[in-house]
């Protein structure tokens, strides 16, 4: 009887794993982004229904290539208006070579260092239209070229101070329409960007003691 109870047990615990396993499917294109002056190959998921809120792992990716293309060119990856409350697994062996991450409009509801520590060369990162709450001072420790991040409409109320300050290339620091709002006059972007990390280092938007 105990035979039988823990076999279903790991019959279950395998079932629940495989539901969580999911296939994208890309469309793949060249495209510009943000300030960027040349076309990068991305993959746009369009396959959005296998998100269900829960926590994900990425496969692998299935599309048409284009010019020759293959997942190794890939370096822009995005998911927009699917139920993602948390960052997918296991993206970085899918595409080894991202530069950009964009999940917009999907109900992400936090992002750790952890999820963005397989990527060392992200340069962009789009999260904006999402629920994100905190941004600890840790979350771009491993991601030192991160020069564009836009949080712009999420539910940030606590920004620890130096979670900014160490991002040299920084150029263009998106915190608008949040619990803690803090928005610039973006005619000088870098300006902006050093006024935005100078106030957080100040003690604007930290948890109250």
């Amino acid at each position: 009887m105990k035979f039988f109870s823990l076999a279903i047990l790991i019959c279950c615990f395998a079932t629940f794993t495989f539901a969580n396993s999911v296939t994208i499917q890309c469309y793949y294109f060249s495209s510009y982004w943000a300030d960027l002056y040349q076309k990068e190959y991305q993959c746009s998921v369009e396959n959005k229904e296998v998100f269900d809120g829960n926590r994900v792992t990425i496969e692998k990716a299935e599309g048409n290539h284009k010019d020759g293309n293959s997942d190794d060119d890939v370096k822009f990856f995005k998911i927009e208006e699917a139920n993602l409350k948390y960052f997918p697994k296991n993206l970085e062996n899918i595409f080894k070579k991202l530069e950009m991450i964009a999940i917009l409009d999907s109900e992400l509801k936090e992002i750790t260092s952890e999820d963005l520590k397989p990527f060392p060369k992200l340069e962009i990162l789009k999260l904006q239209n999402n629920r994100i709450e905190v941004i600890n001072e840790d979350l771009f420790s491993h991601n030192p070229q991160l020069r564009y991040i836009n949080l712009f409409h999420n539910k940030i109320s606590h920004i620890d101070s130096n979670a900014f300050s160490h991002l040299n290339d920084l150029g263009y620091l998106n915190l608008g329409e949040n619990v803690c709002e803090l928005e610039k006059d973006w005619s000088d972007y870098r300006k902006a960007v050093l006024k935005i990390v100078q106030e957080i280092e100040q003690g604007k938007c930290q948890r109250p003691q």
